[in-house]
């Protein structure tokens, strides 16, 4: 696919947000006719980094958190919950679209509470990836083989106590939906100007698919799958291109390579497993889009597309995450970064209408 030379805004719906605050959005399924990729799903169950992390890192020992002030500053009571943005994440607004409950983080859930429910749960862990040593320059967090072994862990210990059959149970994961977000950090850590970007993403595919295949051998039938966005293009790397505020556009390049090998293994594995089916999610064109043109260094939408809103003023320092004594901006509805690595609630909400209702950033395979 040609990458969009302009963005296309939405100023309808810019306009609109400028009057709303977000965080009244409807907490009611998106309205489309037909509901994409189904629907009716029992559960969500979300594998991922801090893109949709939803609180599992407040529980590991880690200094990458998010359980603080800027932090949730727009999500429902206003409170931080770990989610790395000022509100909901993608994730949220995909359980929101299929009308089910926000998937709770896996950690901060008791062994009661793992035994009953059954609309889904969120395994994400922020800075890590699918390589199992990406992350851990910075303490305890998940990777991907650990989530897919800790909801192969809830099958085993608590599903089993509440779905009494294994027909029952068969049904429940073949009737739920599993969404993935993981991988942008494995280049962060990992891939440099010396990387051979083609070996790189064949690697990190490779170990991805070897993963999602023992999810198809647990039950999982149904895939939400969001490939890696442009991490080129956001503020911790723009802060330092020349000239300021352009993207890398080799460190894109290498990443669209990964991207378009994971489309073609998916259309691979979908051949495989006749029973299996994918929703393939373009987040890597949907950021540019918002961005405009690369070599544009001021916001080309109505949003500031260069500067995250936390920290107000960045200095393009090594943290990439927002601290408690950070002041943030006064409109995040004004940005499409929270902190330099992360959207905004607005994003990723203007993300699930072009996912949903256009219909241009997700696609059956």
């Amino acid at each position: 696919m040609e990458l969009p030379s302009s963005p296309k805004p939405c100023l309808l719906w810019l306009f609109v947000f400028c009057l709303l605050n977000v965080s009244t959005i409807i907490s009611q399924p998106l309205k489309q006719e037909a509901v994409l990729f189904g629907g009716k799903f029992q559960a969500l169950y979300v594998i991922g980094d801090s893109l949709v992390d939803s609180g599992n890192n407040n529980y590991l020992s880690t200094k990458i958190k998010a359980n603080f002030a800027p932090y949730g500053s727009d999500f429902e009571g206003g409170k931080p919950t770990g989610r790395f943005s000022n509100g909901k994440t993608i994730a949220d607004y995909i359980a929101i679209y299929y009308g089910l409950p926000l998937a709770p983080a896996y950690k901060g859930l008791s062994e009661e509470e793992k035994n009953k429910i059954s609309t889904g749960i969120n395994y994400a862990s922020a800075s890590c990836g699918i390589f199992p040593e990406t992350g851990k320059q910075f303490g305890e967090c998940l990777s991907l083989s650990a989530q897919v072994g800790l909801f192969k862990k809830t099958i085993d210990k608590n599903m089993k106590k509440r779905f009494k059959t294994k027909p029952e149970l068969r049904k429940h994961l073949a009737e739920s939906l599993f969404m993935s977000a993981i991988g942008i950090n494995d280049y962060v850590f990992f891939f440099n100007n010396t990387t051979d970007p083609n070996e790189f993403a064949k690697k990190l595919l490779h170990d991805y698919l070897k993963q999602i295949q023992k999810l198809q051998r647990l039950g999982a039938r149904k895939f939400f799958i969001n490939n890696l966005k442009p991490l080129g293009c956001y503020p911790n790397i723009i802060a330092h291109t020349v000239p300021t505020g352009s993207c890398n556009n080799g460190l894109n390049l290498a990443i669209s390579i990964f991207n378009t090998k994971l489309r073609k293994g998916l259309t691979q594995l979908k051949k495989k497993f006749a029973n299996t089916s994918f929703l393939y999610s373009d987040y890597f064109n949907f950021m540019l889009e918002l961005r405009g043109p690369s070599s544009n260094q001021a916001s080309s939408n109505l949003m500031d597309s260069t500067s995250p809103c936390c920290p107000s003023v960045y200095d393009g320092g090594l943290v990439t995450s927002c601290r408690p004594d950070s002041i943030a901006c006064k409109m995040p509805d004004s940005h499409i970064f929270f902190d330099p690595f992360h959207p905004t609630q607005l994003a990723n909400f203007m993300y699930a209408i072009e996912c949903f209702q256009e219909r241009t950033v997700c696609e059956v395979v």
